[in-house]
């Protein structure tokens, strides 16, 4: 006997659709149960022990870095004068940014050696040589790729960076090498002060992975109180 003998083709089909939702549901908790309870489930255990600190990295699709929390910001145009040349306030920015975001894949001193980019191919950028810069190593070189990343290459966009923050670590780069950067092109140079001193820029709000994954957690349990997930809250 097979089961068409007893269910119509209606019901046959209102079959499966039940079974592929429970299905569903099954993958979903085990996908919740094995992945994101563990690592809430670690957060939330404290022994007492100092805490590490976050390595942070270069931002990306599904880039699991924790991102330290940030506010929406709106940046008014600036006076070109304060970024287009390296000062002693800017090259401080640009060496914590480059500790923060780029460190990670191209080393501390740019020779990309970086703990991160040992799996990379291609390998990261060594600042500290003349060879090899896609863009270019003159001033509005470093920002484009900054501003665009490469595409074929790890090197993701900094955008998500404020315009003066992605000017102080083209400084910092660019002093990570001792060889000659090349002149820059006028008309380059006037379109990036054109940029700075015309346009604002807002920065939209950000929290880190781990946060959001907290919080996407609690209100999936809080809209679906019946969920296999509502047992992990």
């Amino acid at each position: 006997m097979k089961i068409s003998d007893y269910l119509s083709p209606e019901e046959l089909k209102r079959l499966a659709s039940a079974l592929l939702v429970v299905l569903g549901f099954i993958a979903l908790a085990a996908f919740f149960g094995f992945t994101v309870v563990p690592g809430l489930r670690y957060q939330a255990h404290d022994s007492g022990e100092a805490q590490v600190k976050a390595v942070q990295g270069e931002t990306g699709w599904l880039d699991p870095t924790d991102y330290p929390a940030m506010a929406r910001e709106v940046i008014p145009p600036i006076d070109p004068k304060t970024v287009m040349t390296p000062n002693p306030a800017l090259m401080t920015r640009g060496k914590t940014l480059f500790s923060q975001t780029c460190a990670t894949c191209h080393g501390t001193e740019g020779k990309g050696d970086g703990p991160g980019g040992a799996g990379l191919n291609p390998r990261p950028r060594n600042f500290t040589q003349n060879a090899g810069w896609k863009n270019g190593t003159r001033l509005e070189d470093i920002y484009k790729t900054l501003d665009e990343g490469i595409k074929g290459s790890s090197m993701v966009s900094y955008n998500y960076l404020s315009k003066k923050d992605r000017m102080a670590l083209v400084h910092v780069v660019q002093s990570l090498g001792a060889f000659d950067h090349g002149a820059s092109d006028p008309k380059a140079i006037a379109g990036l002060e054109k940029l700075f001193a015309t346009a604002g820029e807002v920065i939209p709000n950000r929290i880190p992975v781990g946060r959001a994954v907290t919080v996407l957690c609690r209100e999936y349990a809080e809209a679906h109180p019946e969920a296999p997930l509502s047992t992990a809250r």
